[in-house]
């Protein structure tokens, strides 16, 4: 492969997990799964259980971490959530929700079991260095079933690349708000709890460009450190089909 079928493949990989994550994250099942286990706030339910394997941090430890989402109301919603079942349990929650989302939707997708062992191959070769997130759902028992174990192993991965994102954007200058309106305007700005008004970024429209550039550049090398040139292509070829096969099967 080239350089620049590399990147491709990696760039296909990895927004396709995240938008397979997305779906799962904001979809409405989602968030009544969380209410149905104690979490009167689904918003608190997400922030406790994708921070939860953080442990019995601060909510500015936690916001800190989450880097893109307005600290305090990232801070109030892991106070709230943790008050229900700890930290520990709220990762253990929304892990067992990823397993469900992912036996539920990628029913009849193709190869999720190749997609778990190589995405496994990247998470066991990759540092976890100055990565929190990541580093913590790495060491989560994945699930022994590949529809589930699949869309965890996409999770991981996609705590990665978003780790790697965060540094790239802390040390560009940028803010958050100026990244999400540059990323994907007012209405995306606003979900991740910022009030306006809101900066545009567009005087720094180019030093963002440069921060995807060096996200992808980064994940390219961890990908190609752990993946052949064709298991590489085949992660990206099944993830792709496997976002598609979970689209046509979740409920609009």
């Amino acid at each position: 492969m080239s350089h620049a079928e590399v990147d491709q493949s990696v760039r296909d990989a990895g927004a396709a997990m995240g938008e397979a994550l997305s779906v799962f994250m904001l979809h409405p099942e989602t968030f009544g799964e969380s209410i149905g286990a104690g979490y009167a706030n689904p918003l608190a339910g997400y922030v406790a259980g994708r921070g939860g394997v953080l442990g019995d941090a601060t909510g500015t430890a936690v916001s800190s971490v989450f880097t893109v989402f307005e600290p305090t109301f990232t801070a109030a919603c892991w106070d709230e959530g943790v008050a229900v079942r700890g930290a520990k349990g709220a990762a253990e929650v929304y892990w067992n929700q990823i397993a469900g989302f992912g036996r539920k939707y990628f029913a009849g997708a193709e190869g999720l079991d190749r997609i778990a062992a190589l995405g496994e191959k990247v998470i066991a070769a990759t540092p976890d260095g100055g990565l929190p997130l990541y580093a913590g759902w790495r060491t989560m028992p994945l699930a022994d079933d590949a529809a589930a174990r699949a869309l965890q192993v996409m999770f991981v991965l996609r705590e990665l690349r978003a780790g790697v994102h965060f540094g790239a954007l802390t040390t560009s200058g940028i803010t958050p708000v100026e990244a999400h309106m540059l990323h994907g305007g007012k209405e995306y700005t606003q979900m991740f709890g910022w009030p306006e008004p809101f900066a545009d970024g567009v005087d720094k429209k180019d030093r963002y460009a440069e921060v995807e550039t060096a996200t992808n550049r980064r994940m390219a090398e961890i990908m190609t450190a752990a993946l052949g040139p064709d298991e590489l292509d085949e992660l990206a070829r099944l993830s792709v089909g496997a976002l598609a096969t979970l689209k046509a099967n979740v409920p609009g």
